[in-house]
């Protein structure tokens, strides 16, 4: 759930994968989830962040979204999804997405994509997840 709500807006989001997501984690998605049951997949969570922030759309309100950083009109959030096609809840599945919203920008980027038994087992997700904006998103991490 977002504690500091995004401002509302008719515009939707240009959603985009940054390169490290692209090459480190959303393939392996994609060799494990072939074909359609892959592609409904992404369409929809790329559907459902596109807007996140419009009228009518509660998600930001729910537990399908967690805000894990908060300054000057950007988020830093973990996003709940399941892979179309299996009975899996969004939170029950393990799959998820950190995303970076400029809201001035009008874009969210995928900084990461992954199920929870991808983590390191010497490392709580959290601490992945900020070692992973802290290395290879400086410039994100910096505006923090």
């Amino acid at each position: 759930m977002f504690s500091n709500l995004l401002p509302v807006s008719n515009t939707p989001f240009y959603v985009s994968y940054k390169d490290y997501a692209k090459t480190h984690f959303l393939k392996d998605f994609e060799k494990k989830y072939k074909g359609k049951q892959w592609e409904k997949t992404e369409a929809s969570y790329m559907e459902d962040l596109r807007r996140l922030r419009m009228p009518n759309n509660k998600t930001q309100q729910t537990m399908q979204v967690d805000q894990l950083r908060f300054k000057n009109d950007c988020w830093i959030f973990k996003y709940d999804f399941r892979i179309a096609g299996t009975n899996e809840s969004t939170k029950s599945s393990g799959n998820r997405i950190i995303g970076f919203i400029d809201s001035k920008a009008n874009k969210l980027e995928i900084l990461l994509i992954y199920g929870k038994t991808d983590l390191p087992k010497n490392m709580g997700e959290t601490a992945y997840i900020n070692s992973i904006i802290n290395n290879f998103y400086p410039e994100i991490d910096k505006l923090f």
